[in-house]
């Protein structure tokens, strides 16, 4: 029993451990960021853009708008998809050969390489479509992302409508509910909270990246025009700006702002990366607050 115990206190002592180990790791990186970028942290940082038909203004502002942007449309692109897929397998798929294989392609697709991704969304939405996409440009970056996000949405999604509990869908049934009924009164209300979690970090994973942004969205200094711009080789010599032109986004901001050391403060840099890593938290922040407060208004319905 002496000995029981001493391997369970032995245990936990070493998951506590790890737990601190690696807390105190993101504490030092994160710490470390904010104190090589703070002193650039200001308003006028945040809210002027990188440059603009005045001069070089060497603000953020472009980087965020352009992130905000990336972020928001390829996750509305992947979503509809995502949940899609989530309620065939969860609901509708039997357990076959078939749906393993579904599943196994989903999971493959989750852990390709972001870098592979950005090469094949490269050769097809910036070479071959080019005169579609207007080659490096928010459509490409936006559909190139919508694949990268489209697995952490759909399983987690998935997850959250297999917690429903049976006997509420068999209570539904029995009350004449149909099954595609069931699913949008029953199912779809009470899994709501996980799937706007999996949305919100689809945002958190989709603002964060780099490699798949460099190689399909390009770059623009300054913040992102909206409406129709002439510009010959597109269809009817009309562009739509933002979505056939680059974009800026935070990650290449901070990779730009490194390799211009010698010119630009190497502060600019840690600011910008700092303001990323407060975006990613707040929006994996946000994901776990409003899953709570959704949970706990369905359970008071309930």
């Amino acid at each position: 029993m002496r000995k029981r115990k001493l391997k369970q206190n032995m245990f936990v002592a070493a998951c506590t451990l790890s737990a601190l180990i690696t807390a105190s790791l993101l504490i030092i990186i994160v710490g470390f960021i904010f104190m090589r970028g703070y002193s650039e942290l200001n308003l006028k940082f945040l809210t002027t853009p990188e440059f603009t038909l005045e001069g070089a203004h060497m603000g953020i502002a472009n980087a965020i708008v352009g992130t905000l942007i990336l972020s928001i449309t390829s996750v509305l692109l992947a979503t509809p998809l995502a949940i899609a897929v989530a309620i065939y397998l969860a609901e509708y798929a039997k357990e076959n050969i078939f749906t393993k294989t579904l599943r196994f392609l989903i999971d493959l697709l989750a852990g390709i390489p972001a870098i592979v991704i950005g090469a094949v969304g490269f050769l097809i939405l910036v070479v071959e479509l080019r005169y579609i996409t207007g080659g490096f440009s928010l459509i490409a970056g936006m559909i190139s992302l919508s694949i990268l996000v489209m697995p952490t949405i759909e399983r987690t999604a998935e997850e959250a409508l297999k917690r429903t509990p049976r006997g509420i869908k068999e209570a539904s049934y029995s009350l004449g509910s149909t099954k595609w009924e069931m699913i949008k009164r029953i199912v779809i209300p009470y899994s709501f909270p996980g799937i706007v979690t999996g949305i919100i970090l689809g945002l958190g994973r989709a603002a964060e990246e780099s490699a798949v942004i460099a190689l399909t969205a390009g770059y623009s200094q300054a913040i992102p025009r909206f409406g129709f711009v002439p510009k010959e080789g597109f269809f009817m010599n009309t562009k739509l700006a933002p979505f056939q032109e680059g974009i800026g986004s935070l990650p290449i901001t901070v990779y730009n702002f490194r390799n211009m050391s010698q010119t630009v403060p190497i502060e600019k840099a840690f600011a910008a990366a700092t303001v990323l890593i407060f975006v990613v938290m707040l929006m994996n922040l946000s994901a776990k607050l409003i899953s709570k407060k959704l949970g706990m208004a369905h359970q008071d319905k309930m």
